[in-house]
């Protein structure tokens, strides 16, 4: 029998909404210059290394059951058909609109590429609790692996001495996707983290959420409100990322009947504003990072009304 989830739209949007908030207060303390770059930068690393894992691998300290292996399995196979059909739509954007050689990549990052991790699981843990986190951590490995392989090739394609096909393992051997291997592990294992390790784990693991929420808050105090409202193209961009995608997933999976929990976790995974990462790589490969910036200001912002929307139609 399959699990159905039964979502109640208020209490859903409430939590969300705390987690906006959060994203306010980190703006405002940049603002007020009461973090630093710096101070930026270490909790980036401090949520990428140590709380981000933590929060994932204990969310996948489930007794294993066949049910839920299937829903991973769809999540991972599913994950990979809405992936696909957004690089579709990204290449459709690009040849339509004509964009500069420069920015071609960038544009297509921002479509493709969702912030499935820092901002997808805090929200979907809001929802469906810890099993929202085990089966967003299934989306986020597969977003991560792409990341790394279409996405480097996205952020080099301006770059003619630039190998594009090529792929260093190297480069998906990170925290983030390593948590997800040892989670897995745990799920398929007999024997469960004891309390007395669990328990600490988890506490640290739970900051992951204020924390991300508040660094995704102060990256955007920098940006020049001027140079995002006046590019036409990044509010296509936005519409794309924000509502085109999700309400794509949600058709394509209402019409193919999965189960609800993998539904809800594909539809939210997907209608995140677009991932933080496309500004660090945009800097790395000397794309233009500006407008990487400006795209994931104007998508996160926009998301505070677009993602209520998702979430009131995935409980009707």
């Amino acid at each position: 029998m399959r699990r159905e989830i039964a979502l109640s739209f208020l209490p859903v949007l409430n939590q969300t909404m705390i987690l906006f908030i959060l994203i306010f207060i980190g703006f405002i303390i940049k603002k007020k210059n009461i973090i630093t770059d710096q101070m930026i930068k270490d909790l980036s690393g401090l949520i990428t290394n140590v709380t981000f894992p933590l929060m994932m691998i204990t969310a996948m300290n489930y007794e294993f059951s066949l049910e839920m292996l299937n829903n991973s399995i769809l999540t991972f196979a599913y994950g990979a058909v809405s992936c696909g059909i957004v690089v579709i739509i990204a290449f459709i954007f690009n040849r339509v609109l004509k964009t500069d050689v420069l920015q071609k990549g960038v544009y297509n990052f921002l479509i493709v590429f969702p912030n499935a991790g820092f901002m997808g699981l805090p929200i979907l843990k809001a929802m469906l609790g810890d099993i929202g986190v085990f089966y967003g951590a299934i989306y986020v490995l597969q977003t991560n692996l792409l990341t790394w392989t279409l996405g480097v090739k996205y952020m080099t394609s301006h770059i003619s001495s630039v190998d594009n096909n090529s792929f260093s393992f190297k480069s998906f051997i990170n925290p983030g996707s390593v948590s997800v291997f040892i989670g897995l592990l745990v799920f398929i294992s007999p024997v469960k983290l004891p309390d007395i390790i669990y328990s600490p784990l988890k506490l640290l693991g739970d900051t992951t959420t204020p924390l991300a929420m508040l660094v995704a808050g102060a990256m955007l105090a920098d940006i020049k409100f001027s140079e995002v409202f006046g590019n036409l193209k990044l509010y296509i961009v936005a519409f794309i990322r924000l509502m085109i995608v999700p309400l794509s997933m949600f058709f394509i999976f209402s019409i193919v009947n999965v189960p609800s929990i993998v539904k809800c976790t594909l539809v939210m995974s997907s209608g995140m504003p677009s991932a933080i990462i496309v500004a660090i790589l945009a800097t790395r490969y000397n794309a233009d990072s500006r407008l990487a910036s400006q795209g994931l200001f104007i998508t996160t912002l926009l998301s505070i009304l677009t993602l209520p929307l998702i979430i009131y139609l995935l409980t009707l």
